[in-house]
């Protein structure tokens, strides 16, 4: 299930000026790609929205059943484990959330060509493929939202992440500029000889 990225204006108009001095958008776009898939690896790392929010902890519930069961998570050999439990799996612990088999965080994978740029995940969930990222981005009964991707739930890319890329095409369309004007600038002293 594709999610829509809106409001990209400013960085379509900056890609068709970028287009008049180059016909090959690749490199840019695929630059592009990979600053969301840069920005979606931090929000892993931190634990925090692109927004920078910082995601709920996991419930009571998810910790025992990570732990194998109330009970195993409390008592090894009769004695009460209960600081070692909320060290691992407390509010500060050593558990990273979204994190049990790494899959969502580390299926990102950028495919760019000519006139787009896609940011995918190749997470497999069972059956269900991405939904369940979907599921975490946006919440559902009993889950609550733990946003990695950098857009908003109107579709609008993170506004420090629009500036950038935004910033990185403008450099692209300065070298571009520069690297053409050089060109024809030696081609009229060649013509001159």
């Amino acid at each position: 299930m594709p999610v829509k990225v809106t409001n990209l204006d400013e960085i379509q108009k900056s890609l068709k000026r970028l287009r008049a001095y180059t016909i090959n958008l690749k490199p840019t776009l695929k630059a592009v790609g990979e600053m969301v898939r840069t920005s979606i690896d931090e929000s892993f790392e931190s634990e925090k929205s692109p927004f920078g929010k910082r995601w709920k902890p996991i419930s009571a519930t998810t910790a025992f059943n990570y732990a194998g069961g109330k009970r195993k998570s409390y008592y090894k050999n009769g004695k009460s484990q209960k600081k070692g439990f909320l060290q691992k799996y407390g509010i500060h612990g050593d558990k990273k959330l979204l994190y049990e088999s790494g899959n969502l965080r580390t299926s990102w994978g950028v495919k760019a060509d000519n006139k787009s740029v896609v940011v995918e995940s190749y997470a497999k969930g069972g059956k269900q493929n991405f939904p369940y990222g979907l599921t975490h981005q946006f919440g559902s009964k009993g889950i609550p939202p733990r946003p990695f991707l950098p857009i908003d739930s109107s579709g609008n890319l993170e506004p420090n992440l629009k500036r950038d890329i935004l910033e990185m095409i403008e450099n692209d369309i300065n070298k571009k500029a520069t690297d053409m004007a050089v060109k024809t600038f030696i081609k009229s002293i060649k013509n001159l000889t």
